[in-house]
């Protein structure tokens, strides 16, 4: 006897069939979903030949900044909200030009390059968050982007100079909508860390960045700390913190992105 044809079976039936016909029109609605979520590109920086900073036990910034961006990564996937990309994952060198290119090509909504500072004075510690602009916010940020600029010279040619098109974007301050996408993130971000990540004193600030330098992503470059600072160093090295952070910079991206 056809299973189906009890009335109660019948009934089980049709719903079991419109369950899998629901689902099938779901699943392209659920792809567009996501290819509809936003797309984070996590970018950690130096690598292979660059060391970045040295902690002096010898520590490599380029060891920390890869660990953080790898955390990270799994934070805001665990998340279901985003699509995350790196521009390396493991310790490979990639110049700052092609960080830049391969943010341009996944789409990216957001750009987060992870460093960890160094700072003349030892008892100096802290994150800092920076975002793009022509003239620095001061001498500080205008050390750091001169240091995080010269990152090409130890491995080949330097990053190509500004085309002309690239300083006019640059003498205007990009688009209005990037700016303030940028500036709104080093905010959030700020606001995250206040009151349990340390922070220098007016931890947001600009400068001229090679690796923010798109006109159409909003970008911010974040020094975790100081390599330099006893303190710091032993909060960048611990697995924990790291996840912590990494919990922080997730809500800074939630809220950039809710709000928008």
């Amino acid at each position: 006897m056809c299973l189906l044809c009890q009335p109660s079976r019948r009934r089980f039936g049709n719903i079991l069939l419109g369950a899998v016909a629901a689902g099938l029109q779901l699943r392209p609605r659920l792809a567009a979903a996501a290819s509809r979520l936003p797309v984070v590109m996590l970018d950690a920086g130096h690598g292979g030949h660059d060391p970045g900073a040295i902690a002096p036990d010898g520590t490599f910034e380029k060891t920390l900044t890869l660990a953080s961006a790898l955390e990270l990564r799994r934070h805001l996937i665990g998340t279901g909200r985003y699509r995350v990309h790196m521009t390396r994952t493991d310790d490979r060198f990639i110049s700052l030009e092609d960080r830049v290119a391969a943010a341009q090509a996944v789409g990216a909504d957001l750009f987060i390059a992870m460093h960890c500072d160094h700072l003349p004075a030892a008892q100096d510690r802290g994150a800092s968050i920076y975002t793009l602009s022509a003239d620095a916010s001061d001498s500080l940020a205008a050390g750091l982007a001169n240091d995080e600029n010269a990152a090409d010279s130890a491995g080949g040619p330097p990053i190509a100079s500004v085309s002309p098109q690239v300083a006019a974007i640059l003498a205007s301050l990009e688009s209005r909508a990037t700016r303030l996408g940028s500036a709104t993130f080093a905010e959030d971000l700020a606001a995250a860390f206040a009151g349990s990540v340390p922070l220098l004193p007016d931890p947001i600030r600009s400068a001229n960045f090679a690796v923010l330098r798109d006109p159409s992503i909003p970008s911010a470059l974040l020094e975790m700390g100081c390599l330099t600072n006893p303190l710091d160093e032993s909060l960048l090295t611990d697995p924990v913190q790291r996840a912590d952070m990494a919990t922080r910079i997730s809500a800074a991206i939630d809220l950039y992105f809710s709000a928008r």
